[in-house]
Protein backbone atom coordinates (compact mmCIF):
# COMPACT_ATOMS: atom_id res chain seq x y z
CA UNK A 1 0.00 0.00 0.00
CA UNK A 2 1.08 3.32 -0.96
CA UNK A 3 1.10 5.69 2.18
CA UNK A 4 -0.33 9.17 0.70
CA UNK A 5 0.37 12.60 2.95
CA UNK A 6 0.95 16.46 2.64
CA UNK A 7 3.95 18.32 3.72
CA UNK A 8 4.86 21.91 4.63
CA UNK A 9 6.49 23.45 6.98
CA UNK A 10 5.53 26.58 9.59
CA UNK A 11 7.23 30.36 8.95
CA UNK A 12 8.81 29.14 12.36
CA UNK A 13 10.31 26.11 10.44
CA UNK A 14 8.34 23.15 12.08
CA UNK A 15 8.31 20.31 9.71
CA UNK A 16 4.54 19.17 9.35
CA UNK A 17 3.49 16.27 7.58
CA UNK A 18 -0.92 15.21 7.24
CA UNK A 19 -1.65 11.63 6.54
CA UNK A 20 -5.28 11.29 6.02
CA UNK A 21 -7.06 7.67 6.50
CA UNK A 22 -10.70 8.15 7.81
CA UNK A 23 -11.45 3.99 7.71
CA UNK A 24 -11.32 4.31 11.93
CA UNK A 25 -12.08 7.26 13.90
CA UNK A 26 -9.12 7.86 15.66
CA UNK A 27 -6.10 9.98 15.10
CA UNK A 28 -2.36 9.78 15.75
CA UNK A 29 -0.54 13.12 16.91
CA UNK A 30 3.71 12.30 16.97
CA UNK A 31 6.25 14.80 17.02
CA UNK A 32 10.20 14.06 17.09
CA UNK A 33 12.60 16.38 17.67
CA UNK A 34 16.16 15.46 16.33
CA UNK A 35 18.21 15.18 19.29
CA UNK A 36 19.48 12.05 20.80
CA UNK A 37 22.00 10.83 22.87
CA UNK A 38 24.44 11.43 19.97
CA UNK A 39 23.75 15.23 20.56
CA UNK A 40 25.66 14.85 24.08
CA UNK A 41 29.42 15.10 24.74
CA UNK A 42 31.27 13.30 27.31
CA UNK A 43 30.94 14.18 30.95
CA UNK A 44 27.10 15.15 30.38
CA UNK A 45 25.56 11.78 28.89
CA UNK A 46 22.13 11.10 29.50
CA UNK A 47 20.53 14.69 28.90
CA UNK A 48 18.18 13.23 26.20
CA UNK A 49 16.65 10.20 27.65
CA UNK A 50 16.30 13.01 31.07
CA UNK A 51 14.46 15.45 28.71
CA UNK A 52 11.99 13.19 27.84
CA UNK A 53 11.10 12.72 31.13
CA UNK A 54 10.79 16.69 32.04
CA UNK A 55 8.66 16.76 29.06
CA UNK A 56 5.63 14.87 31.31
CA UNK A 57 6.13 17.23 34.12
CA UNK A 58 4.05 19.97 33.27
CA UNK A 59 4.41 22.96 31.07
CA UNK A 60 2.80 26.76 31.56
CA UNK A 61 -0.82 25.67 31.20
CA UNK A 62 -0.69 21.98 31.73
CA UNK A 63 0.15 20.81 35.64
CA UNK A 64 2.38 17.89 36.14
CA UNK A 65 0.65 14.52 35.18
CA UNK A 66 -2.40 16.51 33.71
CA UNK A 67 -1.09 15.39 30.23
CA UNK A 68 -1.14 11.69 30.84
CA UNK A 69 -4.60 12.27 32.74
CA UNK A 70 -6.41 13.95 29.66
CA UNK A 71 -4.99 11.72 27.59
CA UNK A 72 -6.24 8.51 29.41
CA UNK A 73 -9.47 9.70 30.31
CA UNK A 74 -10.67 10.39 27.01
CA UNK A 75 -9.22 6.23 26.34
CA UNK A 76 -6.17 7.74 24.63
CA UNK A 77 -2.85 6.35 24.67
CA UNK A 78 0.47 7.92 25.15
CA UNK A 79 4.42 7.81 25.23
CA UNK A 80 7.51 8.94 24.54
CA UNK A 81 11.18 7.63 23.65
CA UNK A 82 14.53 8.33 23.04
CA UNK A 83 17.15 6.70 20.88
CA UNK A 84 20.54 7.43 19.96
CA UNK A 85 19.29 9.89 16.95
CA UNK A 86 16.12 11.26 18.11
CA UNK A 87 13.42 11.96 20.93
CA UNK A 88 9.89 10.75 20.00
CA UNK A 89 6.66 11.58 21.74
CA UNK A 90 3.29 10.67 20.93
CA UNK A 91 -0.32 10.20 21.53
CA UNK A 92 -3.50 8.07 19.32
CA UNK A 93 -6.55 9.25 20.64
CA UNK A 94 -10.06 9.27 19.28
CA UNK A 95 -10.70 11.73 16.11
CA UNK A 96 -12.73 14.26 18.06
CA UNK A 97 -10.17 15.17 20.31
CA UNK A 98 -7.31 16.13 18.11
CA UNK A 99 -7.26 19.24 19.08
CA UNK A 100 -6.08 18.47 22.86
CA UNK A 101 -3.51 16.45 21.38
CA UNK A 102 -2.02 19.32 19.23
CA UNK A 103 -2.58 21.65 22.34
CA UNK A 104 -0.39 19.24 24.61
CA UNK A 105 2.39 18.78 22.40
CA UNK A 106 2.39 22.47 21.37
CA UNK A 107 2.07 23.82 25.09
CA UNK A 108 5.60 21.76 26.46
CA UNK A 109 7.29 22.66 22.90
CA UNK A 110 6.33 26.85 24.03
CA UNK A 111 6.11 26.48 27.27
CA UNK A 112 7.99 24.50 29.12
CA UNK A 113 10.54 26.17 30.83
CA UNK A 114 8.11 28.24 33.00
CA UNK A 115 6.89 25.45 34.99
CA UNK A 116 10.82 23.82 35.14
CA UNK A 117 11.83 23.94 38.74
CA UNK A 118 14.25 21.68 40.86
CA UNK A 119 11.76 19.56 42.61
CA UNK A 120 10.68 18.41 39.07
CA UNK A 121 14.37 17.63 37.99
CA UNK A 122 15.32 15.68 41.68
CA UNK A 123 12.32 13.96 40.70
CA UNK A 124 12.56 12.57 37.80
CA UNK A 125 16.45 12.50 38.15
CA UNK A 126 15.72 9.55 40.77
CA UNK A 127 13.54 8.12 38.34
CA UNK A 128 16.02 7.66 35.43
CA UNK A 129 19.03 6.76 38.04
CA UNK A 130 16.16 4.41 39.03
CA UNK A 131 15.87 3.06 36.41
CA UNK A 132 19.82 3.01 35.78
CA UNK A 133 20.08 0.48 38.20
CA UNK A 134 17.00 -1.61 37.36
CA UNK A 135 18.02 -2.18 33.72
CA UNK A 136 21.80 -1.64 33.63
CA UNK A 137 23.65 -1.99 36.66
CA UNK A 138 21.52 -4.55 39.39
CA UNK A 139 20.83 -6.53 35.84
CA UNK A 140 22.72 -9.47 35.02
CA UNK A 141 24.49 -8.89 31.60
CA UNK A 142 23.30 -5.52 32.64
CA UNK A 143 26.03 -3.76 31.45
CA UNK A 144 26.49 -5.31 27.65
CA UNK A 145 25.21 -2.82 25.13
CA UNK A 146 27.18 -0.25 27.26
CA UNK A 147 30.56 -2.03 27.19
CA UNK A 148 30.26 -2.46 22.96
CA UNK A 149 29.45 0.90 22.49
CA UNK A 150 32.71 2.15 24.76
CA UNK A 151 34.92 -0.30 22.75
CA UNK A 152 33.21 -0.22 19.48
CA UNK A 153 33.70 3.46 19.37
CA UNK A 154 36.30 6.07 20.67
CA UNK A 155 35.31 8.12 23.76
CA UNK A 156 34.59 11.68 21.52
CA UNK A 157 32.45 9.46 19.03
CA UNK A 158 28.74 10.13 19.72
CA UNK A 159 28.17 6.69 19.67
CA UNK A 160 30.31 5.82 22.68
CA UNK A 161 27.89 6.63 25.48
CA UNK A 162 24.86 4.63 26.70
CA UNK A 163 21.61 6.49 25.46
CA UNK A 164 20.23 6.63 29.29
CA UNK A 165 23.72 8.15 30.10
CA UNK A 166 26.53 7.38 33.10
CA UNK A 167 25.43 7.52 37.01
CA UNK A 168 28.39 10.02 37.79
CA UNK A 169 26.84 12.13 34.95
CA UNK A 170 23.70 12.60 35.97
CA UNK A 171 24.87 12.90 39.56
CA UNK A 172 26.29 16.55 38.09
CA UNK A 173 23.05 17.57 36.03
CA UNK A 174 22.12 21.14 37.10
CA UNK A 175 18.71 23.15 36.16
CA UNK A 176 20.98 25.20 34.26
CA UNK A 177 22.11 22.41 32.24
CA UNK A 178 18.31 21.36 31.41
CA UNK A 179 17.12 24.89 30.81
CA UNK A 180 20.04 24.83 28.49
CA UNK A 181 19.39 21.79 26.93
CA UNK A 182 15.37 22.68 26.11
CA UNK A 183 16.75 25.92 24.34
CA UNK A 184 18.92 24.08 22.23
CA UNK A 185 17.25 21.41 20.75
CA UNK A 186 12.86 21.72 21.61
CA UNK A 187 12.62 24.30 19.35
CA UNK A 188 9.68 23.87 16.15
CA UNK A 189 12.88 24.35 13.94
CA UNK A 190 14.16 21.55 15.19
CA UNK A 191 10.91 19.31 15.20
CA UNK A 192 8.85 17.52 13.11
CA UNK A 193 5.03 16.89 13.51
CA UNK A 194 2.74 14.25 11.75
CA UNK A 195 -1.03 13.75 12.19
CA UNK A 196 -2.39 10.38 10.98
CA UNK A 197 -5.83 9.10 10.97
CA UNK A 198 -8.95 10.35 10.63
CA UNK A 199 -9.17 14.32 10.15
CA UNK A 200 -10.36 16.96 8.49
CA UNK A 201 -6.96 18.52 6.87
CA UNK A 202 -9.01 21.98 6.50
CA UNK A 203 -9.37 22.17 9.88
CA UNK A 204 -6.29 20.46 11.13
CA UNK A 205 -4.41 23.17 9.38
CA UNK A 206 -6.16 25.72 11.09
CA UNK A 207 -5.14 23.80 14.90
CA UNK A 208 -1.64 23.33 13.71
CA UNK A 209 -1.29 27.33 12.66
CA UNK A 210 -3.54 28.23 16.31
CA UNK A 211 -1.38 26.06 18.83
CA UNK A 212 2.35 25.92 16.86
CA UNK A 213 2.81 28.76 14.62
CA UNK A 214 3.47 31.47 17.56
CA UNK A 215 6.25 29.59 18.98
CA UNK A 216 9.41 31.35 18.17
CA UNK A 217 12.44 29.46 16.33
CA UNK A 218 15.64 28.68 18.00
CA UNK A 219 19.01 28.86 16.77
CA UNK A 220 20.30 26.29 14.30
CA UNK A 221 21.45 23.12 16.72
CA UNK A 222 25.01 22.61 16.70
CA UNK A 223 25.97 19.65 14.47
CA UNK A 224 27.10 16.32 15.13
CA UNK A 225 30.17 15.78 12.46
CA UNK A 226 32.21 13.08 13.37
CA UNK A 227 32.54 10.40 11.13
CA UNK A 228 33.30 7.20 11.82
CA UNK A 229 37.18 6.60 11.01
CA UNK A 230 36.95 3.39 9.14
CA UNK A 231 35.85 -0.64 9.30
CA UNK A 232 37.82 -3.69 9.63
CA UNK A 233 40.38 -1.57 12.20
CA UNK A 234 41.23 -4.59 14.61
CA UNK A 235 39.31 -7.08 16.66
CA UNK A 236 38.64 -5.96 20.53
CA UNK A 237 38.25 -8.38 23.27
CA UNK A 238 36.86 -7.99 27.49
CA UNK A 239 35.98 -10.36 29.98
CA UNK A 240 33.69 -9.54 32.35
CA UNK A 241 32.42 -11.17 35.60
CA UNK A 242 29.06 -10.74 36.51
CA UNK A 243 26.53 -11.79 39.18
CA UNK A 244 25.13 -14.08 36.41
CA UNK A 245 24.47 -17.91 36.07
CA UNK A 246 26.07 -18.79 32.96
CA UNK A 247 28.54 -17.15 30.53
CA UNK A 248 26.88 -15.38 27.36
CA UNK A 249 28.68 -14.42 24.40
CA UNK A 250 28.70 -10.90 22.47
CA UNK A 251 29.57 -10.61 19.15
CA UNK A 252 29.45 -6.64 17.53
CA UNK A 253 30.32 -5.89 13.68
CA UNK A 254 30.90 -2.75 12.13
CA UNK A 255 28.26 -1.98 9.32
CA UNK A 256 27.37 1.19 7.52
CA UNK A 257 24.87 3.63 8.51
CA UNK A 258 21.49 3.08 8.25
CA UNK A 259 19.33 4.23 5.19
CA UNK A 260 22.27 3.13 2.89
CA UNK A 261 21.90 -0.21 0.81
CA UNK A 262 24.45 -2.11 2.75
CA UNK A 263 22.51 -1.46 6.11
CA UNK A 264 19.38 -2.90 4.00
CA UNK A 265 21.31 -5.94 3.37
CA UNK A 266 22.28 -6.23 6.88
CA UNK A 267 19.35 -6.16 8.61
CA UNK A 268 18.72 -9.05 6.05
CA UNK A 269 22.11 -10.83 7.29
CA UNK A 270 20.51 -10.31 11.22
CA UNK A 271 17.00 -11.84 9.68
CA UNK A 272 18.96 -14.98 8.28
CA UNK A 273 21.07 -15.76 11.51
CA UNK A 274 17.74 -15.27 13.70
CA UNK A 275 14.52 -14.69 12.97
CA UNK A 276 12.05 -17.31 14.66
CA UNK A 277 12.83 -20.98 14.87
CA UNK A 278 13.85 -21.33 11.23
CA UNK A 279 16.93 -19.17 11.32
CA UNK A 280 20.00 -20.81 11.21
CA UNK A 281 21.39 -19.57 14.98
CA UNK A 282 18.15 -21.39 16.28
CA UNK A 283 18.57 -24.27 14.27
CA UNK A 284 22.23 -24.94 14.67
CA UNK A 285 23.17 -24.21 18.11
CA UNK A 286 19.49 -24.34 20.11
CA UNK A 287 17.99 -27.47 18.03
CA UNK A 288 20.98 -29.05 16.17
CA UNK A 289 23.75 -28.97 18.20
CA UNK A 290 21.91 -28.74 21.44
CA UNK A 291 24.87 -26.33 22.99
CA UNK A 292 22.52 -22.77 23.24
CA UNK A 293 19.78 -22.01 25.17
CA UNK A 294 19.28 -18.91 22.96
CA UNK A 295 20.60 -17.55 20.34
CA UNK A 296 19.91 -14.14 18.56
CA UNK A 297 21.22 -11.38 16.15
CA UNK A 298 20.05 -7.65 16.34
CA UNK A 299 20.79 -5.01 13.90
CA UNK A 300 21.58 -1.22 15.55
CA UNK A 301 20.54 0.83 12.97
CA UNK A 302 22.35 4.65 13.43
CA UNK A 303 22.61 7.47 11.41
CA UNK A 304 26.50 7.75 11.16
CA UNK A 305 27.05 3.99 11.71
CA UNK A 306 25.43 0.66 13.06
CA UNK A 307 26.16 -2.54 14.24
CA UNK A 308 25.07 -5.94 13.93
CA UNK A 309 24.82 -7.71 17.15
CA UNK A 310 25.02 -11.37 18.21
CA UNK A 311 24.07 -12.71 21.34
CA UNK A 312 24.55 -16.31 22.56
CA UNK A 313 24.05 -18.52 26.15
CA UNK A 314 25.55 -21.49 26.58
CA UNK A 315 23.92 -24.39 27.93
CA UNK A 316 25.13 -25.47 31.42
CA UNK A 317 27.96 -27.02 31.55
CA UNK A 318 28.75 -26.44 27.72
CA UNK A 319 32.05 -23.88 27.61
CA UNK A 320 31.60 -20.81 26.31
CA UNK A 321 34.72 -21.35 23.72
CA UNK A 322 32.76 -24.06 22.21
CA UNK A 323 29.86 -21.00 21.52
CA UNK A 324 32.02 -19.29 20.22
CA UNK A 325 33.78 -22.00 17.96
CA UNK A 326 30.32 -22.98 16.71
CA UNK A 327 29.38 -19.66 15.81
CA UNK A 328 32.22 -18.67 13.78
CA UNK A 329 31.34 -21.79 12.04
CA UNK A 330 27.78 -20.32 11.71
CA UNK A 331 29.24 -16.76 10.47
CA UNK A 332 31.73 -18.58 7.73
CA UNK A 333 28.93 -20.42 5.77
CA UNK A 334 27.92 -16.91 5.16
CA UNK A 335 30.92 -15.09 4.36
CA UNK A 336 32.04 -17.97 2.30
CA UNK A 337 28.84 -17.92 0.12
CA UNK A 338 26.78 -20.67 1.65
CA UNK A 339 23.18 -18.84 1.00
CA UNK A 340 20.44 -20.76 0.25
CA UNK A 341 18.11 -18.51 -2.59
CA UNK A 342 15.02 -20.10 -0.91
CA UNK A 343 16.52 -19.28 2.73
CA UNK A 344 17.15 -15.37 1.32
CA UNK A 345 13.28 -15.15 -0.12
CA UNK A 346 11.82 -16.79 2.78
CA UNK A 347 13.46 -13.77 5.07
CA UNK A 348 12.89 -11.49 2.51
CA UNK A 349 9.10 -12.29 2.22
CA UNK A 350 9.31 -12.46 6.40
CA UNK A 351 10.64 -8.66 6.42
CA UNK A 352 7.73 -7.53 3.87
CA UNK A 353 4.87 -9.01 5.63
CA UNK A 354 6.40 -7.43 9.23
CA UNK A 355 6.08 -4.06 7.23
CA UNK A 356 3.06 -4.44 6.00
CA UNK A 357 1.18 -5.35 9.44
CA UNK A 358 3.01 -2.37 11.29
CA UNK A 359 1.35 0.10 8.06
CA UNK A 360 -1.99 -1.27 9.35
CA UNK A 361 -1.66 0.87 12.39
CA UNK A 362 -1.75 4.69 12.05
CA UNK A 363 0.35 5.36 14.79
CA UNK A 364 3.06 3.21 13.21
CA UNK A 365 2.64 4.75 9.89
CA UNK A 366 3.04 8.96 11.63
CA UNK A 367 6.05 7.41 13.20
CA UNK A 368 7.38 6.08 10.40
CA UNK A 369 6.94 9.46 8.04
CA UNK A 370 8.52 11.07 10.66
CA UNK A 371 11.42 8.86 10.82
CA UNK A 372 12.02 9.22 7.31
CA UNK A 373 11.68 13.27 7.30
CA UNK A 374 13.87 13.73 10.40
CA UNK A 375 16.62 11.06 9.71
CA UNK A 376 17.00 11.36 5.70
CA UNK A 377 14.56 14.67 5.31
CA UNK A 378 12.18 12.67 2.24
CA UNK A 379 9.08 11.07 4.09
CA UNK A 380 8.07 9.45 0.64
CA UNK A 381 11.26 6.87 2.06
CA UNK A 382 7.82 5.28 3.79
CA UNK A 383 7.10 3.97 0.34
CA UNK A 384 10.38 2.77 -0.94
CA UNK A 385 11.26 0.81 2.18
CA UNK A 386 9.83 -2.54 1.24
CA UNK A 387 11.22 -2.07 -2.41
CA UNK A 388 15.00 -1.60 -0.95
CA UNK A 389 14.50 -5.42 0.89
CA UNK A 390 13.03 -6.56 -2.19
CA UNK A 391 15.90 -6.20 -4.99
CA UNK A 392 18.42 -7.65 -2.48
CA UNK A 393 19.64 -10.10 -3.96
CA UNK A 394 22.29 -13.35 -3.01
CA UNK A 395 25.45 -11.47 -4.17
CA UNK A 396 24.43 -8.45 -2.41
CA UNK A 397 24.50 -10.68 0.51
CA UNK A 398 27.51 -12.93 0.22
CA UNK A 399 29.55 -9.00 -0.71
CA UNK A 400 28.33 -7.60 2.43
CA UNK A 401 29.09 -10.24 4.53
CA UNK A 402 32.28 -10.52 2.85
CA UNK A 403 33.83 -6.95 4.19
CA UNK A 404 32.17 -6.54 7.31
CA UNK A 405 31.77 -10.25 9.21
CA UNK A 406 35.39 -10.11 9.52
CA UNK A 407 37.15 -10.60 13.22
CA UNK A 408 39.23 -7.23 12.75
CA UNK A 409 35.70 -5.54 12.29
CA UNK A 410 34.21 -6.72 15.89
CA UNK A 411 33.98 -6.30 19.45
CA UNK A 412 33.36 -9.40 21.78
CA UNK A 413 32.42 -9.11 24.99
CA UNK A 414 32.39 -12.39 26.84
CA UNK A 415 30.35 -12.24 30.48
CA UNK A 416 31.51 -15.19 33.11
CA UNK A 417 29.82 -15.56 36.63
CA UNK A 418 31.58 -14.37 39.77
CA UNK A 419 33.85 -16.62 41.95
CA UNK A 420 34.56 -17.41 45.23
CA UNK A 421 33.05 -15.15 48.02
CA UNK A 422 33.78 -11.42 46.26
CA UNK A 423 30.50 -10.78 44.09
CA UNK A 424 31.61 -7.86 42.72
CA UNK A 425 31.12 -7.36 39.27
CA UNK A 426 34.16 -6.92 37.57
CA UNK A 427 36.33 -6.40 34.14
CA UNK A 428 39.25 -9.27 34.19
CA UNK A 429 40.49 -8.70 30.84
CA UNK A 430 40.22 -6.02 27.88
Amino acid sequence: MKIEYDQYKLTNGLNVILHQDDRVPIVAVNVWYDVGSKNERPGKTGFAHLFEHMMFQGSAHVPADLHFKLIQRVGGTLNGSTFFDRTNYYETLPSHYLEMGLWLEADRMGFLLPALDQAKLDNQLDVVKNERRQRVDNQPYGRWLEKILEMAFEPDFPYHWPVIGYMEDLDRVTLDDVREFFRTYYAPNNASLVVAGDFDPAETRELIEKYFADIPAGAVPPAVERKFRSYNQGEKRTVLKDRVQLPRLYMAYHFPEFGTPDAYVTDVISDILSSGRSSRLYQSLVYRQQIAQDAQAVFLPLKLTSLLIIMVTPRPEVPIEKIEQALQRELDDLRNQFVDPDELQRVKNQIEARKIREFQSVASRADQLNMHAVYFNRPEGINDEIEQYRKITIENVYETAGIYLNDNNRVVVTFVPVDGEDQTPQEVSG
